[in-house]
């Protein structure tokens, strides 16, 4: 990474059916080293499972140590292109003289890493050793095993390179200036498939949208969504909008509102003073059977009938509720 906490980008990608990329995994360390190349195999073995899987890379000392320790040495595969690149750095050291004679060698080792059989690259070691002993010598000092085919006992499907790798790193080529929390905010999955026991609602914790509808419309988030945001280890007030929380409303009501002046009804002739309502609550009353009810109303109405006054209100208050009556009586 590049960015202004710079850092180093973990990446582990497949084949699929198609010999298409397939992303696996990928991790954001401050640097590489055996320590963080560990911790991050150890997270794509519980990825894979006891799949058994053939590594592909360079020769870094801490991806072969770590590799070795939660894959087994026997399942690592070198980067053959970056066999060749070091094998034509040591041709470069030995001073040979003439471009023919640097392709004749690389033609060799091409002969040596691609034979499928033993028989094969015994005769591609020995044009080898006929042309240069410090060059065939290089071969076997650098652990043809894990690159050369014949030598290879576990299937790798013909690949021979990280180049797969170098797609990846070449599709990130932008994102590589940004820092950490940009980079996984950009790249991170943030749609989740949440089932409500009838069917499959799709939750986007970037869009804060559930295809029910319900966080759109409220802006709290739906059921499905709490369980997506639950799943993924984070607050659920964090996705509450904004116009829910406190610092918010605090802000609105910061500053003094000014009252509405009131004025006093303009009173005509043919108006008849106002009188103010009686109310009369009756707390809590227990009614079993509903003709009770209604017989305890009409007791109530007509106790309050013998009254003078123009109108009234009557509040049952009751376990299950609230009955409010309006009853005018005229004299």
């Amino acid at each position: 990474m590049s960015g202004s906490y710079k850092g180093a980008l973990f990446s582990a990608s497949s084949y699929d059916a198609d010999d298409d990329m397939f992303p696996l995994a990928y991790g954001l360390f401050s640097f590489e080293n055996y320590e963080d190349w560990l911790w991050f195999l150890e997270k794509l073995k519980m990825v894979i499972g006891e799949r058994d899987v053939i590594i592909i890379s360079d020769r870094h000392q801490g991806i072969i140590r770590s590799v070795s320790e939660v894959f087994g040495s026997e399942n690592h595969a070198h980067c053959y292109r970056h066999i060749k690149e070091n094998f034509s750095s040591f041709l470069t050291k030995l001073n040979t003289k003439g471009r023919k004679i640097k392709e004749n060698a690389l033609q060799m080792l091409d002969s040596i890493a691609y034979a499928r059989l033993d028989c094969d690259y015994e005769v591609a070691m020995d044009t080898l050793r006929t042309f240069n002993h410090d060059l065939e010598k290089w071969v076997e000092e650098n652990n043809p095993q894990h690159w050369a085919i014949s030598k290879f006992k576990k299937m790798r499907w013909d690949k021979m390179t990280s180049n797969l790798v170098e797609s990846f790193n070449s599709w990130l080529r932008h994102e590589r200036h940004h820092n950490i929390c940009v980079f996984f905010i950009e790249h991170m999955d943030n749609s989740m498939k949440v089932s409500n026991g009838k069917a499959f609602l799709e939750v986007d914790l970037m869009e804060r949208t559930c295809t029910c509808k319900a966080w759109q419309m409220s802006g709290i988030p739906c059921d499905h969504a709490c369980a997506a945001i639950r799943r993924m280890g984070f607050d659920v007030s964090d996705y509450v909008n904004n116009w829910y929380k406190y610092d918010l409303q605090e802000k609105i009501y910061s500053r003094s509102m000014r009252t509405l002046v009131t004025h006093d009804m303009p009173m005509t002739e043919k108006m008849e003073p106002f009188v103010m309502p009686w109310v009369i609550l009756v707390p809590f009353l227990i009614l079993q059977p509903h003709s009770d009810l209604l017989e305890d109303l009409g007791n109530v109405e007509s106790s309050l009938n013998s009254c003078k006054k123009k109108r009234f209100i009557v509040l049952v208050v009751i376990s299950l509720g609230i009955i409010v009556r309006h009853v005018t009586t005229h004299c």
